[in-house]
């Protein structure tokens, strides 16, 4: 069994409506302002840094080497090139230190590294590929970007604004009574929602948005730290999608989209087609006009209302998987992955099974099951796809089937393999023993043949909540 570690951490955002007085909102805006000012500045120079001409200088990958980065390097820049500064001074800023530091330079580091994969990824294309996107020839690029500039983030134009100030707790947030907190740079500020619920739970950072109708909305990130439950009873649980079937587990169970809620959640899918051709084909009102922004309005309701029921039943999925089990396996997948796994299916059978899988959502589920586990303190593994489902369960020995085949008779032991089952018992074999993964085994093979240098680790095949 694998060492776990002693505690789950349960984070939870709460939304409370703002009482923003003319100071609090004052202050706001010279923090946006601040904000708006540094981001062009910061991303002008992460391209120029790091970007599509310097692909193999290293880039920080941790939250401490962000800091690092954003402390020693952006500030002194910011502070000498904006502001004229050669040390931090936040009246002539604007803006406390942390909320910049720790926060908003940390966000957009985080946010131009996202950007960089697909960067490296990008600059893998070949030379047609490249032209052949900046021209639009597959119809995924209607505006025609250069390559380089292919999921990259935008620069702030003048009529634009960021809408949000960051801060770090510190020790100094704090629920001061039922409708009044304090946080850190802002002192205390007043809610409309009642806050003694959260009283003694720990604040992690505080959010101050201002919402496209121009009221102001407070976030509040809080952190719960349980000790992790003994693991007793375990379960290995793997992602379908057939007829509406979300889990298989090890103990050959398998857990369904409850009918009425597909039922409902394919009903409100028609009506948003429906509402978006309605919307489409209004070719001769602008986009401002008033019968426009009603259909969009009805189609966010019903985005929203779909969204919701579906959300509901992936926790009450959760709940089945985690009620009798102090750990849980699961596979590593997300959407992308799934899709990519189907590359060699047909048009038609790509659009059905993207259509399952904007009503199963493996990530959602994912992470609902991942956020319930650290409430209750149990366990959550996730573990490396490769191969689950063609290594027969118990062996290393490998068949491969079309997704269509659920079950086969097994050429080497003569037994009757079920795909799903047969997966799901290998996910939990190999989260409690990533060393018998066959990503581990091939990898150890690779490395005595000299054809890699060194041989994955494996604890880098699991993750554990």
């Amino acid at each position: 069994m694998i060492k776990l570690p002693k505690t789950t951490e349960y984070i939870r955002v709460r939304r409370y409506r703002l009482v923003a007085t003319d100071d609090l909102v004052a202050k706001f805006e010279r923090n946006i302002e601040v904000e708006n000012k540094v981001y062009n500045y910061v991303l002008k120079y992460l391209e120029k840094t790091y970007g599509v001409k310097h692909l193999n200088r290293p880039y920080p990958t941790t939250k401490k080497a962000k800091v690092f980065l954003a402390k020693d390097v952006l500030i002194p820049k910011i502070l000498k090139d904006i502001y004229g500064l050669s040390k931090w001074d936040g009246k002539k800023v604007g803006i406390h230190s942390q909320a910049l530091r720790d926060e908003y330079l940390v966000s957009i580091l985080t946010n131009f590294g996202e950007y960089r994969k697909t960067l490296m990824s990008a600059a893998k294309m070949s030379k047609q590929d490249k032209e052949d996107y900046k021209n639009n020839v597959h119809n995924n690029n209607p505006k025609h970007k250069s390559w380089y500039r292919k999921s990259s983030l935008n620069y702030l134009r003048p009529n634009q604004s960021k809408r949000c100030v960051s801060l770090p707790s510190n020790g100094q947030a704090k629920i001061m009574s039922a409708h009044f907190i304090k946080i850190q740079d802002y002192g205390t500020i007043q809610v409309v929602e009642n806050l003694t619920s959260m009283k003694n739970t720990n604040i992690v950072t505080t959010k101050i948005k201002r919402k496209s109708d121009g009221k102001f909305e407070l976030q509040v990130v809080f952190k719960t730290v349980n000790k992790r439950k003994e693991v007793i009873n375990k379960i290995g649980a793997d992602w379908n999608m057939k007829d509406n079937k979300a889990w298989h587990t090890s103990e050959d169970e398998e857990l369904y989209i409850d009918k009425d809620v597909s039922d409902k959640a394919d009903e409100l899918e028609n009506k948003i087609n429906k509402l978006k051709s309605q919307r489409d084909l209004i070719t001769w009102l602008p986009r401002n006009s008033k019968r426009i922004v009603k259909l969009n309005k009805e189609i966010r309701y019903c985005n929203s209302k779909r969204s919701h029921i579906l959300t509901a039943e992936y926790n009450e999925m959760a709940k089945k998987l985690l009620s009798k089990n102090d750990l849980v396996a699961i596979e590593n997948l997300d959407a992308k992955e799934m899709r990519k796994r189907q590359e060699d299916s047909s048009k038609s059978q790509n659009r059905a099974k993207n259509r399952k899988l904007a009503k199963i959502k493996p990530y959602e589920m994912e992470q609902l099951v991942i956020q319930m586990a650290n409430r209750l303190g149990k366990t959550v593994i996730l573990v490396d796809s490769y191969k689950t489902s063609q290594v027969e369960y118990g062996t290393e020995y490998q068949e491969k089937h079309s997704v269509d085949d659920r079950e086969w008779t097994s050429k080497y032991t003569g037994k009757t393999i079920k795909r799903d089952l047969n997966a799901s018992k290998n996910i939990l074999a190999w989260a409690l023993n990533p060393k018998e993964h066959i990503k581990y085994k091939e990898s150890l093979e690779l490395q005595k043949e000299d054809k890699i240098k060194k041989a994955i680790r494996p604890q880098s095949l699991i993750t554990i909540n």
